[in-house]
């Protein structure tokens, strides 16, 4: 009897879905990078005046941002593709977009989930100093390790709280969730192609 061989196809592909993994996270974390040193310079510097309300307000924008991004995150990975072909087939406005990002689910979650919501983190914590500050410059009585406390707990709290709390909700509407997503996907390429043909016919001088 002949001995069996062994499967160096498999093995061959293992590494290289080892391989594009390993890529897809370095590619994800360098932008995640890049994207965190430009926002984080900037912000520390415009953030140095702001006061606790002002920085509240913003804090907040960027928390629903993060909690946004995930729920779009958990939606591509719980979405179906039938009713989003339903849609595509009778030209439902961003039905298309919308099947994109089903398509690419591990992607939009790396980059929603991942890079978004660690972007997002690193803002609060810009964002969580000077609302320390001027509490504490506010209420100089409370020690500036209880205010601390304080507010980067709410964070927590507001941060991780939200975000399993729509967990449920992103699953049960993922639909209308990526529906809403491919819409305005569509109308922001619109957009865009809108201002390039405007672009390019600046560059051709009128005839006549």
């Amino acid at each position: 009897m002949a001995p069996q061989r062994g499967k160096p196809p498999q093995r061959e592909k293992n590494g290289r879905r080892n391989d594009s993994g390993l890529r897809n996270g370095l590619s994800i974390g360098l932008m995640a990078l890049v994207v965190a040193v430009a926002l984080g310079g900037p912000l520390g510097g415009v953030l140095q005046n702001v006061g606790w309300v002002a920085g509240t307000v913003i804090l907040a924008v960027v928390i629903a941002f993060s909690i946004l991004a995930d729920i779009l995150a958990v939606a591509a990975t719980a979405g179906d593709e039938v009713p989003l072909n339903a849609m595509a087939a009778d030209r439902v406005v961003g039905a298309k977009e919308a099947l994109l990002i089903v398509r690419n689910a591990s992607r939009v979650n790396s980059v929603c989930a991942d890079v978004i919501g660690d972007i997002c983190g690193t803002v609060s914590g810009v964002v969580a100093t000077p609302i320390i500050l001027s509490l504490n410059a506010a209420y100089p009585s409370v020690p500036v390790s209880v205010i601390t406390m304080g507010v980067l707990g709410a964070i927590a709290f507001f941060t991780i709280g939200g975000k399993a709390a729509e967990k449920a909700f992103a699953v049960r509407a993922s639909t209308s969730v990526l529906l809403l997503a491919g819409k305005g996907l569509h109308y922001l390429g619109r957009i865009v192609r809108l201002h390039r043909n405007k672009k390019r016919a600046g560059k051709w001088p009128r005839s006549g």
